[in-house]
């Protein structure tokens, strides 16, 4: 995994990006989708139990996540975190291919006023995300006596470019009462925005992911019903995304199938054509001995490396893998 932070907004906000490593073994995936992740706190502060947990959360999904530490307190106004937000869509869409992300899978996750900080990039944004998760959000203008300034009502700003949604929230929250989803919902509705929607019983505000390590220590944050919004979210994101493709078999090329050289053929016309095996014996000098050629010829460089030789990185592998397939390839007679 990589992570890097960004500041963005003159050094107000802080972009920080948590990228999934590549890897030849992940070969049904060519670019990842991506959330990025609106912590709550009134924007008065930005909540770390919706900030790094949410985004761990969503990598183990398969996606490369963000997460946004935007301009908060009362010296600021909503123009401010406003400007975050559109500014740390844009960056992820304009290095979508050096972060590898697909830049039309972009969903944004936030909670309470982060929430409504999401919900007005997907509905006020020249620029908007593809999808977007709202938990207990912050829609109307009158939640901005609790917050630390005034905010735009959202239900009102709902159009045809909103992108489809989904919300969850609880009837006991006595924070950012369930109204504010429901008066969401049915803006979402009237625009005939799809959505899925969650509206749970019990629980109170700020849950996160309603688990024990996300809870401060309070049984109150804690709640396995609750808890399943995310396993919820994930699947419908997967409905508006799609999935990363299976098969019935191994996605890896057969290694009787050559139609290029590459490190997931046999090695055997490999070491036969010339060029290809210059190439191998600068990552791989042990192949000039006979005896290990021979006995690995009818595996393929992958299979070798990683239960017999043991002998390139990832990172290796990855440049041999190019070298080989730029040698113009001739089926042998």
């Amino acid at each position: 995994m990589k992570i890097e932070k960004v500041k963005l907004n003159d050094g107000k906000a802080v972009l920080t990006s948590y990228l999934l490593g590549e890897s030849l073994e992940f070969v049904n995936i060519d670019a990842r989708p991506a959330v990025l992740i609106f912590p709550g706190g009134g924007y008065h502060f930005t909540s770390d139990r919706e900030a790094e947990p949410i985004a761990m959360s969503f990598m183990a999904e398969g996606f490369n996540a963000f997460v946004l530490h935007y301009s908060v307190g009362k010296n600021e106004d909503f123009s401010s975190p406003w400007k975050d937000a559109t500014e740390a869509l844009a960056l992820i869409r304009k290095k979508a291919v050096e972060w590898n992300i697909e830049s039309n899978k972009i969903g944004v996750v936030g909670f309470s006023a982060g929430g409504h900080l999401a919900a007005a990039l997907g509905t006020m944004g020249n620029e908007r995300p593809n999808a977007m998760i709202l938990g207990y959000p912050c829609i109307l203008s009158s939640i901005g006596d609790v917050l630390a300034f005034p905010v735009p009502s959202l239900e009102k700003e709902v159009d045809e470019l909103t992108p489809p949604t989904f919300l969850f929230s609880t009837c006991e929250d006595q924070v950012v009462p369930v109204e504010h989803t429901i008066h969401f919902m049915h803006a979402l509705n009237e625009k005939k925005i799809p959505f899925e929607s969650h509206i749970f019983q019990a629980g109170n505000h700020g849950l996160s992911l309603a688990k024990s390590h996300t809870s401060s220590g309070m049984a109150s944050n804690v709640d396995d019903d609750v808890a399943g919004w995310f396993s919820l979210s994930v699947a419908w994101l997967k409905k508006v995304f799609g999935d990363f493709p299976v098969s019935d078999g191994s996605m890896m090329p057969d290694v009787n199938d050559t139609s290029e050289y590459s490190i997931d053929v046999k090695l055997e016309p490999l070491l036969e054509h010339p060029e290809c095996r210059s190439i191998l014996l600068e990552y791989v000098p042990a192949f000039n001995d006979s005896d290990i050629s021979d006995s690995a010829k009818d595996f393929s460089l992958r299979i070798v490396n990683r239960y017999y030789l043991r002998s390139l990185s990832e990172s290796q592998l990855i440049g041999l893998d190019k070298r080989l397939k730029e040698v113009p390839y001739n089926e042998r007679e």
